[in-house]
Order: C-alpha cells, then sequence, then structure tokens
C-alpha cells in the first residue's frame, strides 16, 4: 500500500496514457470500418452468356451514388495493345433511341443499381471502328474493360477494370474473365493515373477539335 502511495502520480499518469491508448485504438478502428463502408465498390460483370451477346453489367456496390464518366476498352490485337473510349453508343442513330441518355453510359449510379454497357461484341466492335481497326475483329486475343466514376465525397475518381481472355469455340467468339473479381483500384496513385488517362483524353478531344492542345 505505501507503495502505491508513494508512487500514485506516477500510477495515475500511467492510467491516463492506458485510456489514452485504448481510445485511440477504438477511434482507429472506427474509423477504417467507417471509410470501409463509403469505400466505392464497382463490379464489371458478364452476363447471359459467353460470346459476343453476353451482357457488360456495370453494378455500384457501394453505399454512396457514383457517376459514372468514362468506360475503356483495352483491346489486344495478337499482341499490341490498343486502347479505345467506348463510353458512348456511336452504333445507334437519333432514331435509335428514345431519349439522349440511351446514347451514352455516362450517369448516375445508386448503390445497389446497375448499368447495361451493352453486349461484349458490341463493345469490342466500336473499339476497333474507333482505331480504325475493324478488319482486325476476329485478332483480338484480349479485352479488358475499365470504369470511371466520379463520387461525391473524393475528387479522385473511382476505378475499376476486368479482363478477359477471348478465344473461339466451334466458330463461336467466347469472353472469359481472367479473375473471378473486379479489380478495384484503391491506392491514390492508381486513381491518380486514372484521371490522368481521362485528362488526356480530354485534351486530345480539344486538340482535333481546335486544331492546338486543350
Amino acid at each position: 500500500m505505501n507503495w502505491i502511495s508513494e508512487n500514485s502520480e506516477i500510477l495515475s499518469l500511467a492510467l491516463s496514457a492506458l485510456m489514452a491508448l485504448i481510445w485511440i485504438v477504438y477511434l482507429q478502428i472506427f474509423a477504417m470500418g467507417y471509410l470501409r463502408q463509403r469505400r466505392p465498390i464497382v463490379l464489371i460483370s458478364r452476363t447471359a452468356g459467353t460470346g459476343d451477346s453476353a451482357r457488360c453489367f456495370v453494378s455500384n456496390m457501394g453505399a454512396e451514388p457514383i457517376y459514372l464518366t468514362a468506360l475503356i476498352a483495352d483491346v489486344w490485337v495478337d499482341d499490341t495493345q490498343y486502347r479505345s473510349f467506348v463510353t458512348d453508343r456511336d452504333e445507334l442513330s437519333a432514331d435509335d433511341v428514345e431519349s439522349p441518355g440511351d446514347a451514352t453510359n455516362q450517369g448516375p449510379l445508386n448503390s445497389g443499381s446497375y448499368l447495361d454497357a451493352g453486349n461484349f461484341g458490341t463493345i469490342v466492335k466500336r473499339a476497333l471502328d474507333h482505331l480504325a481497326l475493324a478488319d482486325q475483329d476476329g485478332q483480338v486475343v484480349e479485352l479488358r474493360l475499365t470504369v470511371l466514376c466520379n463520387s461525391g465525397h473524393s475528387n479522385l475518381l473511382v476505378a475499376a477494370s476486368r479482363s478477359f481472355r477471348v478465344g473461339w469455340a466451334d466458330g463461336t467468339r467466347m469472353f472469359i474473365p481472367r479473375r473471378p473479381q473486379t479489380d478495384q483500384a484503391s491506392s491514390y496513385f492508381r486513381r491518380l493515373h486514372y484521371r490522368r488517362v481521362l485528362q488526356q483524353a480530354i485534351d486530345e478531344e480539344a486538340s482535333r477539335l481546335t486544331g492546338h492542345d486543350g
């Protein structure tokens, strides 16, 4: 007892430090859980088949709404990689759509909702048409789709991608996912990279329209 009395101040400081440490750990766990709940999760899925007519669904599984800004298709023709923005459905004419929103994949996605981005055959054809490679349709060996979105609580883009092997079976083209899940670009540097990719595309479009860099 005498030892406790003589060292009461030290014990009090130690107890206060221990309580502060416990609160710090608790707050960190709470903050991590809160941020995890708010973290956007975008899924890219192949549905209703495996061939050209299979549909590409983009789903928002995060807790907050997002705005789909761009859809990118990276196609590999033999060993060469090409990139094209396939956000807008250029193959549709004004007579084919009931509203302007039907002609693009841009738009808001509420939590738990999904967007039908079109069928895989059309997406590949759209990309090759943009790249002036329409005659290489049968030589595509891989497709990677990347979705870029904006969220309300971050200036950085939300990005997710999924790769598909492209092969032929009995004369039918098939799109086979390389992995069972969508790759979420969660790191700061990857999201910054995609922001630069989008900015470069905007600058190139401005350059084509005006004849100089935007």
